[in-house]
């Protein structure tokens, strides 16, 4: 990253923790919703798993929690933020200034950890205090935050997608966005990739979390990946390639369209 790029991500961060740190109470609330309605999946993996199994759904359970939180808040605080970027009249501050709006848009992954940390926190004490033992497990750290990193990386090429879609075609991002929970339940982050009916097995590998989640169960309690770790590994960067690919083609098409016909207001839900 050169100088000025640099200068500009320093810039962009600051803007954003500052701005996060007035919401404090509204994002802790929507951590604690977020975490509230996410319990009845956990309560249901809970139901369908013995006692004895415990020490190693629990830790499971509260990982693919945060791995949701990670995947999906994104959507909201950066591809749906768009509308914000648009009707503030930053979009054209950026361009006259020549800033990254793709930097400054995937700046806004910082509330987005902020917020699937707090919902994973809230999941992760419902699950400790109803099965009785530690959930916050990690066999092996260091590939555990990378497959969470992964993850996060991922969630916000596709948000930054999705937002790009929104400034050229004037929709909203959530109306674009219809994969998120789907992806969750049969895209291998709810349960094993190994767990899953052979149709859904298939479904899961050809989407992009499936690998780094697989890479994040073996980190965590030893889970053996449906594919061998290499693999996993190297489709996990695979995908990521192929989605940075994705943002910059949105990217082009939507500044394009905006340099020639003026941004417009994206409209409503």
């Amino acid at each position: 990253m050169r100088g000025g790029q640099l200068r500009q991500a320093r810039a962009m961060a600051w803007l954003h923790l500052v701005r996060t740190s007035r919401y404090v109470y509204s994002m802790a609330n929507w951590a604690v919703v977020d975490g509230l309605w996410i319990t009845i999946y956990v309560l249901g993996a809970l139901t369908f798993a013995s006692p004895e199994s415990y020490p190693t759904v629990a830790p499971l359970v509260f990982w693919a929690v945060l791995a949701w939180g990670l995947m999906s808040t994104p959507t909201w605080t950066i591809g749906n933020w768009a509308r914000f970027y648009v009707a503030m009249g930053v979009f054209e501050e950026h361009e006259l200034a020549g800033a990254s709006h793709s930097l400054f848009l995937a700046m806004r992954s910082l509330p987005a950890v902020a917020i699937g940390l707090g919902s994973a926190a809230v999941v992760g004490a419902f699950v400790s205090h109803v099965a009785g033992v530690p959930v916050a497990r990690a066999e092996n750290p260091a590939l555990l935050a990378a497959s969470l990193l992964a993850i996060t990386v991922m969630a916000t090429l596709y948000s930054l997608v999705l937002a790009f879609l929104s400034l050229a075609t004037r929709a909203p991002a959530p109306l674009l966005d219809f994969v998120n929970f789907l992806l969750f339940i049969v895209g291998g982050i709810a349960a094993p990739v190994s767990r899953l009916p052979h149709q859904l097995r298939l479904v899961a590998l050809a989407t992009p979390y499936s690998h780094p989640a697989e890479l994040m169960r073996l980190a965590a309690v030893g889970l053996r990946p449906y594919l061998p770790a290499g693999v996993e590994a190297a489709l996990t960067l695979a995908w990521i390639a192929l989605m940075a690919a994705a943002w910059l083609a949105a990217r082009t098409w939507a500044l394009r369209l905006a340099r020639r016909e003026g941004v417009r207001g994206i409209g409503r839900m």
